[in-house]
């Protein structure tokens, strides 16, 4: 295996691992960045730290109750764009729906019977 090849594997395996676990975000850096969203926007980067941390909340009292792979593929593409957000893990992982670990195992009966 090529040194290469050998890297991005290492490293897509670490990632994987660490999307197990909650992600830690520079919520500073990705808002650094913020731009106004219009002209009444005079504070964009409070704005952006204060959206970052409500997402964070919400994702930390969700975050169990989404699948692991999911979770995986939410956080890994959150850093495609250079700025990785709380907000697009959370929003991600709202498209995909609440795993269905929890879903009930009752044997569902068929209409009419």
């Amino acid at each position: 295996m090529s040194r290469l090849a050998l890297a991005v594997t290492v490293l897509g395996l670490a990632a994987a691992a660490a999307a197990a676990e909650f992600p830690v975000i520079s919520i500073e850096r990705t808002c650094g960045a913020a731009k106004p969203l219009d002209a009444q926007d005079t504070s964009p980067v409070e704005t952006c730290l204060r959206d970052e941390r409500e997402a964070r909340a919400q994702l930390e009292a969700q975050w169990g109750r989404f699948a692991e792979s999911n979770r995986n593929v939410c956080v890994q593409q959150t850093y495609v764009g250079g700025y990785p957000s709380y907000d697009d893990v959370l929003t991600c992982l709202q498209m995909y729906g609440p795993s269905s670990a929890g879903a009930s195992t009752r044997t569902r009966r068929k209409f009419g019977q």
